[in-house]
């Protein structure tokens, strides 16, 4: 075998992601400016969730967004913008918000994924009732370096935590707020909690 094409061999094998095409990130340090730019455009966010301003959300959105959501469905731009604006008017207070930075990666230099915990306290029309909410969500991001901005591409491998609803837990893949107190542990089995 020539001495070239064994080299050849021998490189694909030890980068198998890039013979494939996959993406090659790397950790972004934390004192690297991109992360206060992309906590800048989740303060962004933030701010527009509280004021009930779509407009205002969704211009940190690339054109191209797509959400792969927990339950194997794919949300367009337009999708997910129908369904933040129809919330907007079940919100009837904010209470808190915000999404922290647990892990950001480059892939190239237009190209960030982020990890991201959620979490929205908040007063909510549901069933008829004005209920409290807390939520909280770890997900995964994609944001692309569009014209100088950093806009959101993609938000998949959603994770959902603990639901509150009223101050019970509930079960984040069911609509069903009258159900026992879900315990997906089984810890509190004695106290009236379904598993």
């Amino acid at each position: 075998m020539k001495p070239w094409l064994v080299g050849i061999l021998w490189g694909l094998w030890l980068v198998p992601g890039i013979a494939y095409g996959q993406e090659v990130c790397s950790a972004v340090p934390k004192d690297d400016p991109r992360w206060q730019q992309l906590d800048s455009q989740y303060a962004r966010i933030e701010r527009a969730t509280v004021a009930n301003d779509a407009k205002q959300l969704f211009a940190v959105y690339a054109p191209d967004f797509e959400s792969h959501m927990a339950n194997g469905e794919t949300w367009s731009f337009k999708k997910s913008a129908d369904y933040s604006t129809a919330g907007f008017d079940q919100v009837k207070k904010n209470l808190s918000i915000s999404n922290t930075l647990l892990d950001l990666q480059s892939c190239g230099s237009n190209l960030l994924k982020a990890t991201v915990l959620q979490q929205w306290s908040r007063q909510q029309m549901a069933g008829g009732k004005l209920r409290l909410f807390q939520t909280t969500t770890v997900q995964d991001e994609t944001w692309v370096l569009m014209e100088g901005e950093w806009k959101r591409r993609l938000v998949e491998n959603i994770r959902p935590g603990a639901w509150l609803v009223d101050l019970k837990r509930v079960d984040p893949t069911k609509n069903d707020l009258d159900a026992p107190p879900f315990d997906p542990h089984g810890l509190f089995q004695d106290a009236g909690h379904s598993k």
